[in-house]
Parts: structure tokens; sequence; C-alpha cells
């Protein structure tokens, strides 16, 4: 080994940023599911003994736990159990509602990371809050800010503040200042029992002192009894926080999965063309009678030693790497605020065994064939390698083509769209089918290459360069295949994820545009909502026909069972909806849509098999029991409404009941401009931070939002795809440099370093052609599948700048990786390079 240090070091090289990569994706990963509540809530109740909750999730007929979307409320019999249970000294009831101070610019103090809620005081005794200035609230118009609350808003003990609620706008009087122990995540404002009892509605969680926790749980059977260090996750407010620390996100699995994919291809490709260069040692081995085990003993040993102090080094670098990895990501919203990342065994396990586990089968395959073949053979074709690929490479590498064809044509036959469970096991095979492909290309490479060669034989042959290049590249077509590896995982990797960003935005977007019909859309500040109160103001302004605010939430649809247990649910006003929303009715009629009604996207019902008038059981976000009659189904393909259920019936069970937009429909030759502005203006004493926009306007400001991670999307393609560039780039340099004998033979027979480094530019080009034609085929066929699963047609989601760049890239990475080590190796003496070979 010490021999062939460019070699080792090259593959080392892709070994451990394959392992770092693998292991830091695992561990951030896995840090979602390990955190839990104690990571997304400030609260931790040390002034209590116990806090009392409903369940926080309710168990189906097949077993399946599903957690409720919004916290569960007690029930005055329950308040009753907990207080008379034994050793129960004291009960504080915890009514939370969400509550934003209004500075005195007009700014809401709270966003859409950094939420405010309002409390009764005896959460703040609690949770051994203490007052830094000023008193309790003791009046109904009486409020106690955070230091946080009262830094952004510059207010003090005596100032009079307008405080946003979901009713409207009320005035408080600050009486205090409180510090509240630990990190905190939101803003807290803290009011008098019966002013939080009046906005928050029925308690979400008992507060409770006593000397006998068990027999608390007995008064409450079912209920959590949290005690302890449990307390600290017992009163989560931040539902995107929660479903963050609780690992619902899919993202950065997916980024795992795909992270994972390239470090195995990548490791297996360097160390499958650093082998290969060996094959004169390898025959020479076999000429002087070294046993064909003790060869692949070898080979093995040596790729095992690479692969495991390399997996080891990677997995510390991952370590680390998955620290700043979390930091930025909670930065971004994309992992709960207090989550930790610790070097969990199977994180580790996992980066290191991929690394190990790709090295060994890259190391098998050559050692094998070169201790299979005779001697002499094998001496022989280290000289001129084999020009055609090994026949079991060729009929794997098209049992692989054929099964990843044979998914996508049975994910195509099932269809879409992917919120059904037909749809959902052909998203799966179009998945499973993406891989696959790859491997295919990758096994089938030499086949690809002399593909590309055979239009380009007869004239790449009237040049020297021309010819020395296509005859370079038939000559060893293994080599070039290897080369053409991470190239082309750099294209389809990099080519996936950004077209199915593009198809996801595009079809969202298309839906909800069909179904506004609104001219005039008012939506709250950085996400935070309009408070419904907004509704009645904007009725009294002139030149409005119609103005109807919207709630969306989920509901558990368990009854009858099928395979969909929950679905989104959009909450309207029956009144004056569909005056401003247009969905497609299959059945039935928005005339039938009353207060005791409810409506079914088409695939809900197919589902379900419900048919209008049936009675339709579910429960609501707080896992309230419901049931209302089915009067109307409609066309929602990509289930952005599974359902819809009017506003009275939906609010009172949703911990935030803002409108997520309302939607303003315009009595004829109103003008749409003066009427924005006349909307706005009287948004500015009912809803501070709202805005009013033309329908062509929110329609731009939804795609732009839509659109907003694309940056994250881009983040993980230079990650991934750099990955794969910089390999591509590390083999390409061990490849070019392992040819330094054939360099300086046609330098002895006359060739001048222009003309080599013409023939070298020739041959980039044409692996790099290759490999752009393999990435872009696989990328290709993958999104035509998945874009059909979205709109049940044949379409691309293609974004032609973006598609350009990554193939600029492939070639650029073909360049540098053959011509920079080209021009050191053909600054050698020629005699020196042949003697050296």
């Amino acid at each position: 080994m010490a021999g062939r240090k460019l070699a080792i070091l090259a593959a080392l090289l892709a070994v451990v940023v394959g392992s770092s990569l693998v292991t830091a994706t695992l561990l951030i990963a896995g840090s979602q599911e390990q955190q839990g509540a104690a990571s997304v809530t400030s609260w931790r109740f040390d002034g209590v003994d116990a806090v009392v909750k409903p369940p926080a999730s309710i168990t189906l007929d097949s077993g399946l736990a599903l957690d409720l979307p919004s916290m569960p409320r007690l029930t005055g019999e329950q308040i009753d159990a907990i207080r008379h249970a034994p050793g129960v000294s004291s009960v504080a009831l915890e009514s939370p509602f969400p509550a934003y101070v209004v500075a005195s610019d007009g700014t809401v103090t709270g966003d859409a990371v950094t939420r405010s809620w309002g409390h009764p005081w005896s959460t703040a005794l609690a949770d051994t809050a203490s007052l830094v200035a000023g008193g309790e609230p003791g009046r109904p118009g009486d409020v106690a800010v955070d230091e946080s609350v009262a830094a952004v808003a510059g207010i003090s003990v005596g100032d009079t503040v307008r405080v946003a609620l979901a009713s409207g706008i009320e005035d408080f009087t600050v009486t205090g200042v409180v510090r509240r122990p630990g990190e905190q995540f939101e803003h807290a404002l803290f009011f008098t029992t019966e002013t939080a009892a009046q906005f928050g509605g029925a308690p979400v969680a008992a507060l409770v002192s006593t000397t006998d926790s068990g027999a608390l749980q007995n008064a409450v059977p079912g209920f959590q009894v949290l005690t302890g260090e449990a307390r600290a996750g017992s009163l989560q407010l931040d539902l995107r926080q929660a479903e963050l620390a609780g690992g619902s996100s899919q993202f950065l699995m997916v980024i795992a999965f795909l992270a994972m994919t390239i470090a195995v291809f990548v490791i297996s490709s360097t160390l499958t063309v650093s082998i290969g260069q060996r094959r004169r040692e390898l025959a020479m081995l076999c000429i002087v009678g070294t046993k064909p085990r003790l060869i692949r003993r070898m080979v093995t040993w040596e790729a095992a030693v690479i692969g495991g102090f390399g997996g080891l080094v990677g997995a510390g670098v991952g370590v680390a790497l998955a620290e700043l990895a979390r930091r930025f990501f909670v930065a971004q919203g994309l992992m709960a605020r207090g989550a930790v990342v610790s070097a969990e065994p199977l994180a580790v396990l996992g980066g290191v065994g991929a690394a190990v586990l790709a090295a060994l089968v890259a190391a098998w395959l050559p050692a094998r064939r070169a201790t299979r073949i005779a001697p002499l053979e094998a001496l022989r074709e280290s000289d001129v390698p084999a020009s055609a690929p090994g026949r079991g490479r060729v009929i794997f590498g098209w049992m692989l083509l054929a099964t990843a064809a044979v998914c996508l044509a049975v994910a195509l036959a099932l269809g879409g769209p992917v919120t059904t469970l037909g749809g959902g096991v052909a998203l799966m095979l179009i998945v499973t089918a993406f891989p696959l492909f790859i491997g295919a290309a990758v096994l089938l490479g030499p086949i690809l290459l002399r593909g590309v060669l055979a239009p380009l034989g007869a004239p790449l042959r009237r040049w020297f360069g021309g010819f020395i290049a296509e005859r370079s590249i038939r000559s060893d077509l293994r080599r070039a295949a290897g080369v053409c590896v991470p190239l082309t995982l750099l294209v389809a990797v990099s080519a996936v994820l950004l077209f199915q960003d593009s198809a996801n935005y595009q079809a969202r977007s298309q839906v909800y545009a069909e179904q506004v019909t609104a001219e005039v859309v008012v939506t709250g500040g950085v996400q935070l909502g309009v408070p419904f109160s907004a509704v009645e103001a904007l009725e009294d302004v002139p030149g409005i026909a119609a103005a109807s605010g919207s709630i969306s939430s989920h509901l558990v649809i368990a009854d009858p069972p099928t395979m969909r247990s929950n679905g989104t649910v959009t909450g309207v006003d029956p009144a004056g909806f569909d005056q401003v929303l247009d969905y497609e009715v299959t059945a039935g009629n928005w005339a039938d849509f009353t207060a005791r009604s409810i409506a079914v996207s088409q695939i809900v019902a197919d589902d379900k098999g419900w048919q209008i008038g049936d009675p339709v059981s579910f429960r609501y976000p707080d896992g309230t029991p419901g049931s209302a009659v089915l009067s109307t189904t409609y066309h929602d393909p990509m289930g952005i409404s599974d359902m819809i259920l009017p506003l009275d019936t939906l609010t009172p069970h949703v911990l935030e009941p803002f409108a997520s937009a309302v939607y303003v429909a315009l009595e004829p030759g109103t003008d749409q401009r003066a009427a924005v502005t006349a909307i706005n203006d009287a948004l500015t004493v009912v809803a501070p931070g709202a805005r009013a926009t033309d329908r062509d306007e929110h329609l731009a400001q939804v795609a732009a939002q839509a659109s907003g991670d694309n940056w994250i999307i881009l983040m993980v393609v230079v990650i991934l795809g750099g990955y794969a560039g910089v390999s591509a780039i590390n083999v390409l340099i061990a490849s070019t440099m392992s040819r330094r004998r054939e360099f300086a033979l046609l330098r002895l027979a006359g060739a001048r370093r222009p003309q080599i480094a013409g023939a070298l530019l020739v041959e980039c080009l044409l692996v790099g052609t290759t490999a752009a034609t393999a990435g872009t085929a696989i990328a290709a066929v993958t999104m035509v599948g998945y874009g059909y699963l979205l709109t049940d047609t044949i379409w691309l989601p293609f974004i032609g700048s973006a598609f350009l760049v990554i193939v600029a890239c492939a070639y650029l990475a073909a360049l540098i990786g053959t011509l920079a080590p080209a021009r050191t190796a053909m600054t050698a003496d020629p005699l020196e390079g042949v003697r050296a070979w």
C-alpha cells in the first residue's frame, strides 16, 4: 500500500467524505425522535408536583395511535375529579390563547418562529417565574409581560398596551415584568384567571400540588399525569415545533437516504477505479504462484482497512458536521429549537458500515476477476484491458434496468393522485426505481459509452486528438465507465431534487389558483393569521359584496376503518364562501352546505364509501367527537382540503383560532385599487400586521412562499452534488495519473503535449456527455412518473437554467479532473515515465 499513496489518498477522501455525510444526516434525522417535547417548550413547572393532561393521541380500532392536531381540553367533570383526588392541595388551570402585544409603531411582537401566548397568572407561579418589576395582574384589564416582550415592544410597568387577540384588539395595563427560568422559545403574557378563561376557553392542563400522584392517576384513568422531569414537556403550544420534535418532517430522512445512496456509489466507483489500476500487480502475483484466495484476501483486507479507517474518521467528522447542521436547520425552522445532536452509536455505525460495505463490494469484483483468469492472460489484460464488460455485469445491469422499468410502468398504471392508496404505492415504486436506474447506468456504463462513440467514431478518427480519445476509451471501457459514475450521480440527483421541488410547487399553485375567485385577499403578517373580527369590520367597507375567512387544521376520520384515518380540513363561512372560493362539485351542491353539514373531496368519499346524505363521524382537532351530514363532494387532487366544515363548528376546537386568510368579493363596478386601500385602512385598527392585496399579487406571494425553501433544496444539491463532483474529480485525477506511461509512449512516438492535451479534452467531453445523458435520462423518467402522479398528465417539471448549470458543473468537474493532473503527468521525462512503469 505504501507505493500507491495517490490512489490510497483518493480512495480515503471519498470514504471519509461519504461516511461523514451519512453519519451527519443520520444523526440529524435521529435527533428529531430523541428529544421529544422538552426540546420545543420552555415550560418546566417546577412549582407544582404534577401536570395533568388529557391524552394527546387516540388509538384506533386497528391499534394505530394518532396524535391529535390540537391540544385536547379538560371538561368540568374531569376537573372536579382532579380537585377531589386524595392528596391534592391545589389545582391551577392552564388556558392558553394567542396574544400579541402591538407596539406603538403598529408592529406585532411575535412571528411565525417566536409565538406569543396568553396564560393565567397561576401558570407563571407554577413555572417559578419571578417579578423583576411591578406586581401581578389583579384586575380584568391588567397584564404582566415577560422580559422578552418588554424588551421587544419597549414597554414598562404602568404602560397601556394594545393586545391582538383572536376576538380583536383589547387594551391592557402593564402591572409587572416577569423573568422565567431557562431558555425561552416564546413570548408570554399573564392575565388574571378570569380573563384567561374568557379568552382561552376550557383548560388544556391542570397544574396540581399533591402528595399522592398515584391517587391522582387513579382519579383520572387514561390521562397523562406528568411528574419530575416529564413536566418539562407538558405544554407544547407551537404545533410546528411539536411536529418537528416528533420527527414527522420527512425532509431530513430523504436527505439521509440520498446521502447514503450517493456515498455508496461514489465510494464503490472510486475504489473500483483504484483497484483496476493494479491489474498488472495482481497479474504478476498470479504468475509467481500466489494462490487466488490469498490475492482476494489481500485486496479485501486492503479495502476493509481503507473503508474502516476512512469510515471512522468520517464518522468523527460527521458528528461535528451534524452539530453545525443542527444549528443551521434550527435557525431555518427545519428542526425543533432545543434539539440536541449526540453521537448515537447506531448512526455512527451506519456511517462506518456504509463506508466498509461499499469498499468491500468495490474490491470484490476486480479481485475476483483477477484471480479467475490464467496468469499470462491476466498479465496481457493488464497491458491491454478488455474492451468488453463482463457477462455477469451486463446481465445484472439489464436485470436492474428491467426491474426499474417495471416499477415505473406499474406506478404509471396505478396512477395518482398521491393522496390515494394507489398513488402512495405508485410513489414508493417511483422512489424505488430511481436507485435501480442509477445502478443499471453504473453496470451498463461501458455499453452507454459505446453507444455515444458509435455515431461519433468516424468523425473523431479524422484528426489526431479525436482518434486518440476514441481509442483510449474503447481500449479500457471499464475505466471510463468508472469515471462516469460520480458524474452521472451529480446530474441525476441534482436534477431530481430540483425538478421534484418544481413539480410540487407548480401543481399546488395551479390547484390553489383555480380555487381562489376572490378579487382581494387579506393575509396576516409573518404567517400569524387574521383575527375573525376583521371579517366583521370589512363588511362595513363600501364596495364589498362578501368577505369570508378560512381556517385550516386536521380531522380524525377513523370510521369506517380504511387506510385513510385523518385528513386536512378547512373551516369556512357557509353564508358566503362560495362567492370567493370555487371547489369543483362532483356531487351535491353548496346550497345544502349548512351549519350541520360537511363537505369532503371525492377522493375521501370514495375511500370511505360515503354518499350524499350519509352521516359522517369524526373527531375534531382536539379529539372531541363530532358528526355531520355529507352535503357536497368536490374535486381536490392535491389534498389541500380533504374536508370542509362550517367555521362556527371548527373554530372552538383549535388552539389558534385565526383565519389563515380572508377572501373578499367586490360588487360589480367597484374600483379594485380603491377597495384594497379602504380595506387596508380598516385593518389598521382591527388587525395590525394584516394586509390586503389583489388576487394576482396574493397568488404571486403564495408562489414566492411556496418556493421560498428553494434555497434549502439548492443547498442540498450543492452538498450532495458537490460531493459527487469532487469525487468525480478525485477519480479522474487518479485515473489520469495512472496513465503516465501511456502519455510517455505517445510523446516518444512524436506526439506533442498540446496534441495529447487536446485528445484528453475530447475524451473528458465524451465521458461528460455520456454521464450527462445517463443522468438526464434517469432524472427525466423519474420525474415524468412523479409529475403524472400529481396531475394525471404526462409532463416534465423542468427548470432550464438550473439544468444547464448542473450539466455545466458535470463538464467542469470532468475538465478539472482530467486536464490538471495531465499537465503534471506530462512534465516528466518520457523515458523516466516508461521506466517507472
